[in-house]
Parts: C-alpha cells; structure tokens; sequence
C-alpha cells in the first residue's frame, strides 16, 4: 500500500528541506551512495554525481531544470562494477522511466537501487539554463517552484521534449517526492510503501489533493505533442522533406552516445535467442526447424522498432543533434503504432513485458 508523508519547509527553503532529506538516506545507511544533480563545479554546471559524503549534498540540487544526460544510462554504467553498492539515484519522470525499460533488458539490477523520483515540471537546454543562472544562481529553480502549484510553466522556454512530454509525476519509484498542485515553499510530500515509511519514520498524512495541477499541465503538453507528432508524421509521408531532414545528417553519431538503450545489444534480434526463432509452420501444421541465419540491414530496421517503442520521450537525443532535428517527435511516431496496438507504454510497470518479447 503506498501512503504519503508531508515533510514541512523551513523558512521557505525548499532545496534546503530536500537536501536534508537526502542527508537522512544517506547518514543512516539507507543507500551507500547516491546518484544526484550536483552544482559543480559551479550552479550553472549541474550535473549528476555519485555522492558519499553527506556534506557533498550541500550542492546537490535536484530541482533544477535542466538535463545534461539521462541518468538511467549512468546507473547501467555503474552497475557494471561493483555489485555490492546500494545506490540510491534521484530521477525525473523520464529516467525512471528508462530505469524500468532497462531492467526489462537486464540492464539495470532494481535489487541494488532506490529509486527517488521527483516530479518533473520541465527542463531548459543546458545552454539555456546556464545563462539564466549566470544572471541569477537560484533564479531557474525558484522560477520552477513558482509554478509548482499551478501546473504550468512557460512551455515555449523549455526543450521541445519537455513541452510535448505527458508523464511528468514520479511513478514507479521506491520514494516519489511530489511537487505538482503543491505549494514547495511550504511543504513537500513524500510518497512510498507504507513498510518503507515506517522504517524511514516518516509520518503518515492525508492524501494531497493536486489532480486539477496535473490535468492543467497534462492539457497543455498533450496539445503540444499532438502538434509535433503531426509534423512529424508528414514527414514519412513527404519524401523530399524525409531526404531533405536525413541527406545533412553527418554521421556524427552523438545521439547515440545519449542514447540509454543504444549500449545493449538485446534490441538487436538475433536468431538463435528470438521467442519461436527456431522453428516456423510448416503447410501441414508441424513445426520445421529454421536455418540460423543473420538479419543483416532488416535487423537494424527491427532494433530502431524496439528502441522507438521503448522510448521514453527523454529528448537527449535531440538536445545534442547538431542539425536539431525533430527526433523526440519522430520516434513517438515510430513507436505509436505498436504502443497503440498492445496497449503498452514504455516504463509504466516492470512486470509488462515488452511486446516483442511476448
């Protein structure tokens, strides 16, 4: 059962109040390391950082909007060390998202995280958001929390995957920290299982009240997307516009390295593993073993299939595609239809099994 817990807000310091509370997982063991947005070297660099010492948190910074890397691919990075780490890592709705995806693959071990979601209103281009807080240090992270308790913030400022993305709340994360339909200077609200709140000795309170919030923010990013994927669209059914968006294309291949599924090789069909890979109906109904045989150019097609329709609308990369080109909106339309026709949306549940596995 998930219950809520309001943590109230000192003086009106919502970050200090936060950093605090990341102080506790941290000083009482709950995780060995944490993995959160650091104003380092300075407050216009935020980055991810694995942190061990609680007095590093002083600089963690988890409510600014802005995204330099999708951390999911991080934490599959670190995975491939040691075993033993507990890592508890901070993410926005579109990283857990991809933590969920990734763990469907084996890529990520949910055994050895904790998972802390925090609500999502948006992020700017790093850029961006750099020369705001050039301007003013705490002027992009108070201008977020002004709008916390509305729902909308200025949509047009933001990366064009930040405006068209429709699952911006914590889901599906061992403590989700709720910022939408609240009013952040004066109290956060922490959900999780009701035995993990006990054993943090949170206390439990009533339900918050911030669904008119999250419909209001929903609209507006849903009209949004709804545009952009139309574009989209056109443009597989314009070719001088398709050959027009892919012939500059120089190979650079940094939107890959962003990328947080393009590392694993389980998108990627392969005979001998794929589900009824190894044999075919025969005219009388028996099964005829098949040839093992390799997809070539076709598989390739396939894994851009299965990609598109993990994709959790994370926008990494077209932050870094140096021509800016639309491929957010591109893979939604890649992976709508099969989305659509199985119901499925990406990092909803681990226990959905992706649809070309089942």
């Amino acid at each position: 059962m998930q219950v809520q817990s309001v943590i109230p807000v000192k003086n009106g310091d919502t970050l200090g109040t936060m950093r605090g509370f990341l102080k506790t997982l941290l000083r009482e063991n709950w995780v060995d390391a944490l993995l959160v947005p650091l104003e380092a070297p300075s407050a216009d660099q935020i980055k991810p950082v694995v942190v061990l010492d609680a007095g590093q948190l002083d600089q963690a910074n988890p409510l600014a909007p802005v995204m330099r890397v999708n951390t999911a691919l991080l934490i599959a990075r670190l995975q491939r060390g040691d075993g033993a780490t507990r890592l508890g890592a901070v993410l926005r709705a579109c990283e857990l998202r991809a933590v969920i995806e990734l763990a469907k693959v084996q890529r990520v071990d949910l055994t050895r995280l904790m998972l802390i979601g925090v609500d999502c209103m948006g992020t700017y281009e790093p850029d961006v958001y750099a020369q705001i807080a050039r301007a003013s240090a705490e002027f992009p992270t108070d201008e977020m929390m002004h709008w916390t308790r509305q729902g909308p913030i200025a949509p047009f400022r933001l990366r064009n995957a930040c405006q068209i993305c429709e699952h911006f709340t914590a889901e599906n994360a061992d403590l989700a920290i709720h910022l939408i339909g609240l009013n952040v200077r004066e109290q956060l609200v922490v959900e999780t299982r009701a035995e993990l709140a006990e054993k943090l000795r949170l206390p439990i309170s009533a339900a918050t009240n911030r669904v008119k919030a999250i419909e209001r923010l929903a609209a507006i990013r849903h009209h949004r997307r709804e545009e952009a994927l139309a574009h989209a669209a056109q443009l597989f059914s314009d070719v001088p516009a398709l050959i027009g968006l892919i012939v500059p294309c120089t190979a650079c291949a940094v939107c890959l390295d962003v990328c947080p599924f393009w590392e694993t090789d389980a998108f990627m069909p392969q005979a001998k593993s794929e589900r009824h890979a190894d044999w075919q109906p025969a005219a009388n109904g028996a099964r005829v073993t098949m040839h093992e045989h390799e997809f070539g150019p076709f598989g390739e097609l396939i894994a851009l299939g299965r990609r598109a329709l993990s994709c959790v609308g994370c926008g990494m990369c077209e932050s870094v595609c140096p021509r800016h080109a639309p491929l957010t909106a591109i893979h939604a339309v890649l992976g709508r239809r099969v989305q659509k026709e199985f119901h499925y949306l990406p990092g909803r549940s681990v226990n959905e099994k992706l649809p070309w596995t089942v």
